[in-house]
């Protein structure tokens, strides 16, 4: 019994640190390798350039952004000119910006973050459900924690339609993406589970309109635009400068219109992306951090973990939380992807560092380049990387213990018959 305990702690012991290894290696991305050496911008920013040389079939604008500053610029076009005051659709990315819009309001004093939203609202209400609808707060909506369960994902309205209104579009969206269900409705219980949604930030657009009794175009030109010189973003197309969208063939399309502006309807420029990010810095001539659109506190309340998945942060209110930056913070921001067009704006509070990129023509080139510029200035992989890694990871610890468990049965055996060969015979 005594050798039996000895070999089960032996074994225990074994299998606790091929899972410590094999998950440490993973997460701190020890066999990862970066495009660049750490801290070698120059070497960075030249891999980056010829990779987008390389791959892009359309237009481009990326902003390598150090110590909050513009460290370097680069353009790519298919035909014309593009630049960093060029503006593009940015999808979901433009999910980040309106949460700063909703933190406004909180600051201002008319909304609460744990507040249930059907507090505020009185064009539209949540249809009932199993579970009590009054856990969907503005903090859940913010941080898709709230059990929504539309799937959305918009595909936008062909340009020259009538778009949904969004009251309508709320209740069942005739520009949801395939396969989802389009309603915004509680399917889970609120707060209990991260679960992506794009109605959430419909709801939270309606939230805006009703609580400043404006339209949600107007209170974001008010409240962020326009303090933070985002002079070139909106929600509606732009007559000029605005860079053609092309599909993976190169071919022309048209931007949709979209209902749903909140969650994925902005048009922006990489410079005004610049602008965003760096709000979490002081100013160079001594403005405060926040700009005066948010408070110091109000933007660390954003980064904070606000939801997990597999033991790992990954969402703030409003943010997405890439990897931890060593500094007690994260690499935050944001992604946009729809049909060949891909943007991406991220962030170091902590260096100053950042990387914006816009793209069409290309389903997630901007995305791919972010993970890179992600796992080089943080020295280990964000959450996207990590998602990929996780599925095998899991399989290879799987085939650890196996051969683990295989190989300490077969040394027990061994043993034990070495015993048996060793003890004096009767």
């Amino acid at each position: 019994m005594k050798n039996f305990i000895k070999w089960f702690l032996a074994t225990l012991l074994i299998l606790v640190l091929w899972t410590f290894i094999r998950v440490a290696s993973t997460t701190n991305g020890w066999f990862i390798e970066a495009i660049a050496e750490p801290g070698n911008t120059r070497e960075f920013l030249e891999a980056t350039i010829e990779k987008i040389k390389v791959t892009s079939n359309g237009n481009a604008s990326m902003l390598l952004i150090e110590d909050g500053q513009i460290f370097a610029q680069f353009n790519s076009s298919r035909t014309g000119t593009v630049s960093m005051h060029s503006i593009f659709g940015v999808s979901s990315l433009g999910k980040w910006i309106s949460a700063v819009g909703v933190m406004s309001l909180v600051e201002q004093g008319k909304l609460e973050l744990d507040a249930p939203v059907s507090k505020y609202l009185s064009r539209w209400k949540l249809p009932d459900s199993q579970f009590n609808n009054s856990g969907v707060t503005v903090r859940r909506l913010l941080s898709h924690t709230a059990g929504l369960t539309d799937g959305l994902g918009h595909n936008g309205f062909p340009a020259g339609e009538m778009v949904q209104p969004l009251v309508e579009h709320l209740t069942n969206a005739l520009d949801a993406d395939d396969g989802v269900s389009g309603k915004v409705a509680v399917g889970i219980q609120p707060g209990t589970e991260f679960k992506y949604s794009g109605g959430g930030y419909n709801l939270l657009q309606l939230l805006i309109e009703e609580v400043s009794g404006t339209s949600f175009e107007e209170y974001m030109q008010q409240a962020v635009f326009t303090p933070l010189g985002m002079n070139n973003s909106g929600y509606q197309l732009p007559e000029n400068n605005l860079a053609i969208y092309y599909d993976s063939d190169g071919k022309k399309r048209l931007y949709p219109n979209y209902t749903s502006l909140a969650a994925t309807g902005l048009f922006t420029t990489a410079y005004d992306l610049y602008l965003f990010v760096t709000m979490h810095l002081p100013g160079s001539k001594g403005e405060p951090i926040g700009r005066g659109v948010l408070s110091e506190n109000s933007l660390k309340e954003m980064r904070k973990v606000h939801a997990s998945k597999m033991g790992l942060a990954i969402w703030g209110a409003g943010p997405t939380l890439f990897v931890d930056n060593n500094q007690n913070d994260f690499i935050i921001g944001h992604g946009g992807l729809s049909p060949s067009l891909n943007a991406t704006a991220r962030f170091n509070p902590a260096t100053g560092n950042g990387f914006v990129m816009l793209e069409t023509g290309n389903r997630a080139l901007s995305t791919d380049m972010a993970m890179q510029w992600t796992l080089w200035e943080a020295g280990k992989p964000g959450m996207f990387i990590l998602r990929n890694l996780i599925p095998p990871m899991i399989t290879q610890l799987l085939i650890g213990y196996l051969v683990i468990l295989i190989s300490m049965i077969l040394i027990a055996y061994l043993r034990r018959r070495k015993s048996r060969m060793n003890s004096p015979t009767n």
